[in-house]
């Protein structure tokens, strides 16, 4: 096996690092036009009133109409893409801690981490599956709810930063591909870690799913699209944070006993030895 080269592997953290925060601050990078902006452009550009609608009613919308409350369309995808980035950086963050800590205390340390990871994975997908969930429902029931459903429907939801989310996904996938650029240079036995290159390869193609679910529909149903993403990702969030938290009680379970046991047949071996067990051998990380 060819040794680890540190300085790539924590570059590949750094751009995971990275690709997080971008999912966390599109939230509020992304934002379309003020509400009666919105109400103003459909009575300019009627074209995008779908049938059953007619556009001269498009004069009897007000934004007075909608009370105070009326918020911006959810765009939740691109922020819900944090939970899988999340989940990835604690993986990729565990293969690099040997290096600041060694081996010793990892299969307790990745184990902890492991849990509260998976725990809290586990309660906030399914917690954004629902909001993502009522979101959706909400806007397809407003939207075949024609005429005025839909009109309201075009005002609240039919504005949609495209071009923004775009850009905001083009950066993460760019940070998501150069950490698996450099966790391959770190060591390109990375390559057969089946479960590693399977939740690289996850992550990516949930970015991907999102860009095409932003652009396969007219703008004015890219809401639509993008909390049935979002429901999609919450959802592989919360199963990739319960299989996290069941690998994390395992490892648990098998660290505790080997503390009962003394540390079994290696902690027997080292007290045989008073010499190895003062000067171990050192390890390399593994990755």
């Amino acid at each position: 096996m060819k040794e680890l080269r540190a300085w790539a592997l924590w570059v590949a953290v750094a751009a995971i690092v990275l690709a997080l925060l971008v999912c966390i601050g599109s939230g509020f990078i992304i934002s379309p036009p003020p509400f009666e902006e919105r109400i103003q452009s459909l009575r300019d550009d009627p074209s995008s009133v779908p049938q059953g609608v007619d556009p001269t009613d498009l004069a009897d919308l007000d934004s007075g109409d909608f009370g105070e409350d009326v918020g911006d369309p959810p765009g939740l995808a691109i922020p819900y893409l944090a939970l899988p980035n999340g989940l990835l950086l604690v993986i990729v963050g565990l293969m690099a801690l040997p290096l600041l800590i060694g081996n010793r205390m990892i299969p307790l340390i990745g184990g902890i981490l492991s849990v509260l990871g998976g725990l809290v994975a586990v309660i906030a997908g399914i917690v954004m599956a629902i909001i993502a969930f009522v979101a959706l429902t909400i806007m397809v029931s407003l939207f075949l709810a024609a005429p005025f459903g839909t009109l309201a429907y075009l005002a609240i939801f039919g504005f949609f930063d495209t071009g923004a989310s775009a850009v905001m996904l083009g950066l993460i996938i760019f940070f998501q591909l150069a950490a698996i650029v450099f966790l391959i240079v770190a060591q390109q036995s990375m390559l057969g870690n089946k479960r590693l290159v399977f939740w690289l390869l996850l992550t990516v193609l949930l970015t991907f799913l999102t860009m095409i679910l932003h652009s396969i529909v007219p703008v004015i149903l890219v809401s639509i699209t993008d909390a049935l993403g979002a429901i999609i990702i919450a959802i592989v969030g919360a199963i990739w944070g319960l299989l996290m938290l069941i690998g994390g009680i395992i490892s648990l379970i098998k660290q505790l006993n080997l503390g009962r046991q003394g540390g079994g047949p290696l902690r027997e071996r080292e007290a045989s030895n008073p010499l190895t067990s003062r000067n171990p051998t050192p390890t390399s990380g593994s990755g």
